[in-house]
């Protein structure tokens, strides 16, 4: 029974180490060296599997090694399967009659210059497997032509070119005994699509330089053999001068000499007389330029002069139609002494106002020095239920008062002045233009006096509450100093605050212009203010003399001319000069837009005015509205 037992274990190590040894007895050997072919021929990559013997359900693959794997032909003996790889369709063969000898070489047909690289042979069967390496490197060659090009220069230009190439060949011009040619040898090497070279050089050969035979010899480093074309160029064909030829070139050159020696002085002395003409030419043409363009600039510049004479004329027009078409809605004000600060005094006819801090003794009460005119501009709307707006215009003389503001409160700001609680101008309800020094605010203001350059004495005041805005203007320029929008629905009155008095001295008075024809200022009535026309213009002028100018100006304005103002006289020569003009006035121009009113229309606009009552037991009294 023991024997029988070790029998069996015997048999067991036998069969569980028979693969084993069966495995280390074969070996796969590929070819030590790289395996060399040539594009377009066949080549046989070797892989001998020793010993030699065919061993059952044997497995032979070949794969190309690159970035993976790529299947060149497998052959397995489950189903007879003999499969070529599929950029390798009808160009892989293996020996199949050859496996009992261990040949799995595999025969790559039709060498391609893609077909480089390493392949690796593998052989397993179900117990074992081997591999090997094989490296293949293509080449390809082509046959060298040398072309002979001509005469170049003092030689003969040759040139050799050969297409077909891999991997990169090496030209080579040689000579006698193979020495290379030392001269200037130009070489250029291309790669075509299937990665084959393409090489042309160029050589110029002169003579006395190796005149006899000439090889191009081109060669890679995989193939021994080497390709190369030779000529043989003998001393008869190198270009030659003759003396004859050189003695007509000589004669050539000197009378090409002469002839443009002759030509070049001809065209000297024409091209001087040419010259002179032209100069003359141009000279005249520039004159008659010069004084082309002088007459243009002149005719520019009294077109440049007549164009700001009419703006100017224009936007003076502008600005004097606008003041006049303000002054036409004057209405008559006069100041409420219920209505105003204790340290002024009023006059007895409600137009001049004055600082006088005297008249109250010891006892100085606190707040704006403001007072309120009697009438009130509200608009029709708000008064009576109706349509359109109420507007008004007043003038009031400040002179060289230093100090001063005037314009329109509402009245809830007017009942804080009745109160004595009005300590200071508040923001809303109040607005106004005034006077702190050389200081005029708004800013906007005072930037529109210092351009017009002429300080007002004399400001006029227009409330236009249709348009709900309350313009200034400087009656000595006729011009437009502000425009301020006016804001609410409640009652606008007039006030006026004149200047700080200086000790027991009075300040300076601020009055407020009667009403005197709406078409022309009047006469400032203060010393050494400045008027539109002349600074020197006298201060005063009677009511006969006021009237004269009325009328004068009416006559003025119906013919469309503008009117002097006070103190301006025309020159002499106008009427002349005016009768001669081509060109019509700018005050005819304008006569079209002067507003005209009639008599109704003037009554009208005198009846909006309101003037509030002055006592309480007064319920109806009413003013007219503006």
């Amino acid at each position: 029974m023991a024997m029988w037992w070790r029998l069996f274990v015997c048999s067991l190590g036998i069969l569980l180490l028979a693969p084993c040894s069966l495995s280390a007895r074969f070996s796969l050997v590929g070819s030590p060296r790289p395996v060399v072919g040539v594009v377009g021929q066949d080549v046989v990559l070797p892989c001998q599997l020793s010993p030699t013997a065919r061993l059952p359900s044997m497995d032979v693959r070949w794969r190309k090694i690159g970035s993976g794997f790529i299947s060149v032909h497998e052959y397995s003996d489950e189903g007879s399967q003999d499969m070529p790889g599929e950029s390798y369709q009808n160009r892989t063969e293996l020996f199949l009659q050859e496996f009992s000898s261990g040949n799995v070489s595999l025969k790559l047909k039709r060498l391609q210059v893609a077909d480089d690289g390493k392949y690796q042979c593998f052989v397993k069967n179900p117990e074992w497997s081997r591999e090997a390496t094989t490296e293949l490197r293509v080449a390809a060659v082509a046959p060298v032509f040398i072309d002979v090009l001509g005469p170049r220069g003092q030689g003969i230009g040759l040139a050799c070119r050969s297409t077909g190439w891999f991997p990169k060949p090496e030209l080579q011009w040689v000579g006698k005994n193979r020495q290379n040619l030392v001269m200037e040898i130009v070489t250029n090497v291309t790669q075509d699509r299937e990665n084959l070279y393409s090489v042309v050089s160029h050589v110029t050969v002169t003579e006395g330089e190796d005149n006899g035979d000439i090889s191009c010899i081109v060669q890679n480093g995989l193939l021994e053999p080497e390709r190369q074309s030779a000529i043989h160029l003998s001393s008869d064909i190198f270009p030659r001068v003759s003396s004859w030829l050189a003695a007509f070139w000589v004669l050539f050159t000197l009378v090409l000499i002469a002839a443009g020696a002759c030509a070049y002085l001809g065209y000297t002395a024409k091209r001087k007389a040419s010259q002179k003409k032209r100069s003359k030419e141009e000279a005249l043409l520039l004159l008659e330029s010069e004084k082309k363009t002088w007459e243009a600039e002149r005719y520019e510049l009294h077109e440049t002069i007549d164009n700001a004479r009419i703006a100017l004329e224009s936007d003076k027009a502008g600005r004097e139609l606008d003041f006049r078409r303000a002054r036409s809605y004057m209405v008559p004000i006069t100041l409420d002494p219920d209505f105003k600060h204790p340290e002024l005094t009023i006059s007895k006819d409600g137009r001049i106002i004055q600082h006088d801090p005297a008249s109250l003794g010891l006892a100085t009460p606190p707040g704006a020095l403001v007072a309120v005119g009697q009438e009130g501009f509200v608009a029709r709307k708000v008064h009576d239920g109706e349509g359109g707006a109420c507007q008004g215009y007043w003038e009031v003389e400040v002179g060289n008062s230093p100090e001063w503001e005037l314009g329109v409160l509402s009245k809830t700001v007017r009942g804080r002045v009745r109160q004595e609680r009005l300590e200071k101008p508040p923001e809303g309800g109040f607005w106004a233009l005034g006077r702190s020094g050389v200081q005029y605010h708004p800013s906007e203001a005072n930037n529109v006096i210092q351009n017009l350059g002429v300080t007002p004495t004399v400001v006029g005041v227009y409330l236009d509450l249709e348009e709900e805005s309350l313009s200034f203007y400087s009656v000595n320029s006729m011009a437009l100093i502000l425009k301020i929008p006016v804001e609410g629905s409640e009652r606008l009155f007039p006030f006026l605050s004149p200047g700080l008095a200086v000790g027991k001295d009075q300040g300076k008075p601020l009055s407020i212009c009667p009403c005197s024809d709406w078409d022309f200022p009047q006469k400032l009535r203060v010393s050494g203010s400045v008027s539109q026309g002349d600074s020197r213009a006298p201060a005063q002028t009677s009511a006969p003399n006021d009237r004269k100018e009325a009328e004068n100006n009416t006559e003025l304005l119906a013919t469309g001319k503008t009117a002097p103002s006070p103190g301006q006289h025309p020159a002499p020569g106008d009427k002349e000069v005016k009768k001669n003009r081509a060109r019509p006035s700018v005050g005819e121009y304008f006569q079209k837009l002067l507003p005209t009113r009639t008599g109704d229309e003037t009554e009208q606009v005198h009846q909006q005015l309101e003037t509030p009552p002055r006592q309480k037991g007064k319920k109806n009294s009413q003013t007219p509205q503006v």
